[in-house]
């Protein structure tokens, strides 16, 4: 699946990608036909790359409600990934996640893939409701979160909780 904005594409992953980044391998992944500097992976993603590849071959491909990569339209630079953990619970909720490679942060590429891919998830008749959280001294996803219009529901030593209210 693809989504673009006006800088970005969102792709989702697929299983060349996931394993590619398993071995952070950098010739690898250029040969799907992206630019890397090495950041990417980073290490949350990472590590939870075995549970996104079993969704994946578990779904037999993906609905989008699982990892994306964030690429630059210019060059076609990996810088950074967003998605969900999974497909949207029995009530419809799903959870956010997003992380940008830390060359390329403060370059609005969060807020901007995350505006798309939640005008798409919340366009799906399933979803419901949209969480994300984040660690407590993690303070450029907490403002990004407000921007997009969560609001904190609530905090505990690991984290702080947040559901979508809607754009702004």
């Amino acid at each position: 699946m693809k989504l673009e904005t006006n800088r970005l594409i969102l792709q989702t992953l697929d299983l060349d990608l996931m394993d590619a980044a398993a071995k952070r391998d950098a010739r690898a992944i250029e040969a799907l036909g992206y630019k890397t500097n090495g950041e990417w992976p980073g290490q949350d993603f990472y590590e939870a790359l075995p549970f996104f590849r079993e969704l994946l071959v578990k779904n037999n491909g993906t609905r989008g409600f699982d990892s994306w990569i964030i690429v630059t339209k210019t060059d076609r630079e990996i810088v950074g990934g967003i998605g969900f953990l999974g497909e949207p619970e029995e009530g419809g909720m799903i959870e956010i996640g997003f992380a940008t490679n830390e060359s390329q942060q403060r370059k609005g590429y969060c807020y901007e893939a995350a505006t798309e891919l939640l005008a798409w998830a919340t366009g799906q008749n399933e979803v419901k409701k949209v969480t994300a959280r984040c660690e407590p001294g993690n303070t450029a996803s907490q403002k990004v979160l407000e921007k997009l219009g969560f609001s904190i529901d609530r905090r505990d030593d690991d984290f702080i909780y947040w559901t979508y209210r809607g754009g702004q």
